[in-house]
């Protein structure tokens, strides 16, 4: 291990980087005013004054390579510009980037795929849907702080929308640029710059459904000779309809389902001598009930988004620039009535037997409705940043660059619950004032015995997670040869990444305890370095050699415990004739088991669970981390042909294909893996014995209270194990044409999914899940648009192909879903200089999602129960 590795990552890296953040924190935001104030005072220059000489910091740097000024070569770029961001004009980003076909939940409620507890709701972009570790998401080039008690993903939904300028997506493994994570690709959402004035946006939308959205931004910037700042503001806030409100129920049956209505019921089930009876009448038919027509869709969620950047040129060849990032998001979600399960011995008073059975105890299962109030739990995310760094012009064309970043995210996660050891204890009691009444209702317990097993038991999650950076790079031409400058771009990157959680359970003053207390963080160092060679050009271009460019890039990272890694890409750009480039890309990647797949296990009483095939049980699942985890490993290449032709103008089309083998996957058995899946024999233990319960909650401390009674303990945390083998093709066309009548513009983006083998456990075969939920074959959305000032009309339509369940047998066929979304814009430059008004409406037909046998009769990761729905937005700048 290097000596750098063997410092204390929190005395020195971190003392080095709040340091320099503290700096150009202060000393930027002074020179900022001190301009602004200088360009109101000093009077406009004419049109005609000398520009500016343009420097290499002039230059961009493009998503997927660190050359300021080239393109990833090799690599097809997905760009989501400004003037469709407000074609869209989505609430949050995640809403605008889940209109993006190579994105996983394409055509879904961005929140629906983040419900879990132990994550606060968010966005989590998945490119080609290899999964939420494969992808790496960037703010304006860099990292962020991940957001969630399981330090999963950074949540791009902080930044404000009307402060974007464009989404890039580089869909092909770039861990060679990027380090850890970029096994799919690269999400990188780029702020805007030089902005003048005062702006402000306002959204309302909703349907009948209950569901409302309300939003409302505002940007100001000012810009001057020599830099400029920016500040935005972002609110928003959704009202989510329940189940009931949208007539979504669990039985299915109506429609050729499955009826998925739990047991868990307010007339319970009782199990006794290998038997289940429905209570009151005893049939041996268990009762069943809707218990989750409460639930809402999404979380009800407000958020407060701030977002300011600045920068300014300290001479002619150094620029200071900063940008800070605040965010307070809070959400609630309703949800069913709460389950338990208690033995009752015959010496309670309100023991009863089903007639003809003769028993000592018996086990009685049951949900909280009708006994207690229903639960509400909530979630709170604080996000806070601060980048600052000098971009240096060298000389010779070479420029410089020191980038310092420091973030933080601070999630909290209330949930109650029902204090089951307390009910257990209260049914063992023996007098009618002392003892629970599981079978009765509220008016049939005692007022006092249900306030002491309703205590305010609540399952607590607090974590924070740290981001700190500092990066130092370089980059320009080495030398000059017939088809151009060949230049390069070298670098080193050192992160220290920090996650702390406390976990909490039980009543205050009662029976809480500490489920785990981790503090887990890593230093990571990194080198990297690119060359790009143009081998012909425009300079020196010839019969069949356009141009041809090839580029080599490589980055070496070393993680502490997991040792070091080198991973190269090698891409290459031909363009026979005019119009037509053909481009290719080799390259390894990897994904770093997050600090959240590193922190303890705990256990997951889950009484009353609902198995397919196997019936109501009561499941101790053992989740959480796993620290002898190691990195993900992939191989990827992809080739593909940009056609922009010139005798068509404005027609540009893109195909890419792409492959990729992603191997030692961190992977969490499923339920269904357990229990039948010889694979996965290990992770489940049948009918176990006292002793093996003790063990089992001695090394996954619960989380919530544990049920009398263990059927099944089940291992869900992480394992290394498998291979997967995804194959596609991307495809992007659009045509824009200037007539008489107005401009026409015309768009296509789409994915095919043509290979998805999975091997779930070394050394057994490979299964294709092409076709299923894992990889829709089809995923597209088409626009048209036609402006003609002030008027602008657009219509989008949303295209997922048809799937198969494979969860049910026999296999059901999922049909595929289309909507249609209009969009109008209507200038109003008569009231104030730059409004608008927008109307939109999403699913203009109110087209149901397809029929899905699972929970709730549709598959949320890729469909919105919603309907239609319309909005109105009112754009103004006041300067």
């Amino acid at each position: 291990m290097s000596k750098l590795s063997n410092l204390t990552p929190n005395r020195v890296q971190r003392r080095i980087l709040l340091g320099s953040a503290a700096v150009l924190s202060i000393v930027l935001p002074h020179a900022a005013l001190a301009q602004v104030n200088a360009a109101a005072a000093a009077p406009a220059e004419s049109a005609s004054s000398t520009p500016a000489k343009e420097t290499a910091l002039d230059e961009v740097v493009v998503t997927g390579s660190s050359i300021r000024g080239v393109a990833p070569t090799g690599s097809a770029l997905i760009a989501v510009g400004r003037d469709t961001i407000k074609m869209n004009a989505p609430a949050t980003v995640s809403e605008l980037v889940s209109s993006i076909p190579q994105l996983g939940n394409f055509g879904a409620n961005s929140e629906q795929s983040t419900s879990n507890r132990f994550r606060s709701p968010g966005f989590d972009p998945n490119i080609h849907n290899l999964g939420i570790y494969a992808t790496l998401t960037l703010f304006n080039g860099h990292r962020f702080a991940p957001v969630g008690g399981e330090a999963v993903f950074p949540d791009p939904s902080i930044i404000p929308v009307i402060a974007l300028q464009r989404v890039e997506v580089v869909a092909d493994g770039a861990s060679a640029v990027y380090g850890s994570d970029a096994v799919a690709g690269v999400v990188n959402f780029i702020y805007r710059k030089d902005v003048d004035g005062l702006e402000a946006s306002a959204t309302y939308g909703g349907n009948n459904s209950k569901y409302q959205k309300r939003d409302f931004s505002a940007i100001w910037g000012k810009t001057w000779d020599t830099g400029g700042v920016m500040v935005a503001y972002e609110y928003s806030d959704n009202h989510s309809p329940t189940n009931a409100d949208l007539g979504i129920v669990l039985d299915q049956s109506y429609r050729g389902g499955r009826d998925l209505r739990t047991t868990s019921c307010p007339n319970p089930n009782i199990s006794v001598g290998g038997k289940t009876y429905g209570y009151p009448s005893f049939a041996t038919t268990p009762n069943k009930c809707e218990n989750s027509l409460l639930n809402s869709i999404i979380p009800n969620g407000k958020r407060h988004s701030v977002l300011a950047t600045a920068h300014q040129d300290l001479g002619e060849r150094v620029k200071l620039w900063t940008e800070l990032n605040y965010s307070n998001y809070e959400t609630n979600r309703t949800s069913g009535p709460r389950s338990f399960t208690v033995v009752v011995p015959n010496t309670n008073p309100y023991f009863v037997l089903p007639p003809g059975v003769v028993a000592t105890s018996e086990s009685v299962t049951r949900s909280g409705l009708g006994l207690f109030p229903n639960p509400h739990g909530f979630q709170t995310s604080e996000v806070m940043g601060i980048t600052g760094g000098l971009d240096i012009d060298l000389g010779g064309g070479w420029s410089g660059g020191i980038m310092t970043h420091f973030s933080k995210t601070h999630d909290f996660n209330s949930d109650p619950e029902i204090d089951i050891a307390v009910a257990q204890a209260l049914a063992n009691n023996t007098t009618l004032a002392t003892a629970f009444n599981p079978f009765g209702q509220a008016a049939q317990n005692n007022p006092s015995v249900l306030s002491q097993i309703d205590n305010g038991y609540t399952q607590i999650n607090n974590a924070h997670q740290y981001l700190r950076e500092l990066q130092i790079k370089a980059d320009g031409p080495l030398f000059k040869i017939p088809g151009g400058e060949v230049r390069a771009a070298v670098g080193a990157d050192f992160r220290d990444e920090e996650a702390r959680q406390l976990q909490y359970a039980g009543a205050a003053r009662v029976d809480q305890i500490l489920v785990r207390n981790d503090d887990v963080n890593r230093a990571v160092e990194g080198l990297y370095g690119e060359v790009h060679v143009p081998l012909f050009s425009a300079e020196n271009a010839i019969p069949g050699f356009q141009r041809l460019e090839v580029s080599v890039s490589g980055r070496y990272d070393h993680y502490q415990k997991l040792g070091g890694t080198f991973n190269p890409k090698y891409g290459v750009v031909w363009e026979p004739i005019d119009g037509v480039a053909l481009h290719a890309s080799y390259g390894k990647a990897y994904a770093a088991p997050n600090l959240g797949m590193l922190t303890s296990i705990f256990g997951v009483p889950q009484p009353g669970s609902n198995i397919a095939g196997v019936g109501t049980v009561n499941v101790y699942n053992m989740g959480g981390g796993n620290p002898n985890l190691t990195p993900e490993r992939a191989k990827s290449y992809s080739y593909g042909v940009d056609y922009t032709p010139d005798y068509i103008h404005g027609l540009r089309f893109s195909a890419t294909y792409y492959h990729v083998e992603y191997s030692n996957l961190v992977y969490k058995p499923t339920t269904n893996d357990a229990f039948f899946n010889p694979a996965f024999a290990d992770s489940i233990t049948r009918f176990p014995t006292a002793a093996q319960i003790a063990q089992a909650i001695k090394d996954a401390p619960p989380q919530s209270p544990v049920p009398a009674v263990i059927d099944y303990i089940f291992r869900s945390y992480a394992i290394n194990l498998g291979t997967r083998r995804f194959a596609g093709v991307d495809l992007d066309a659009s045509y824009q044409m200037d007539t008489g009548l107005g401009r026409f513009s015309f768009a296509a983006n789409a994915n095919r999914q043509l290979q998805f083998d999975q091997q779930v456990v070394a050394g057994t075969p490979f299964t294709s899940r092409l076709g299923t939920t894992d990889a829709v074959k089809w995923k597209a959305r088409l626009s048209a648009s036609w402006n003609m000032e002030p008027v602008t009309l657009a219509v989008f339509m949303n295209y997922t192909g048809s799937f198969k369940n494979t969860a049910i047998t026999p296999v059901q066929t999922v049909d595929s879903w289309t909507t249609f979304d209009l969009v109008g814009t209507y200038d109003l430059p008569h009231v104030m200089s730059g409004s608008q008004i927008q109307l939109r409406a999403a699913n203009v037909f109110d087209k149901k999602p397809p029929f899905y046998d699972g929970t709730g009769g549709y598959y949320a990761p890729l469909a919105s129960p919603f309907g239609r729905t319309l909005e109105v937005t009112l754009r103004a700048k006041f300067w």
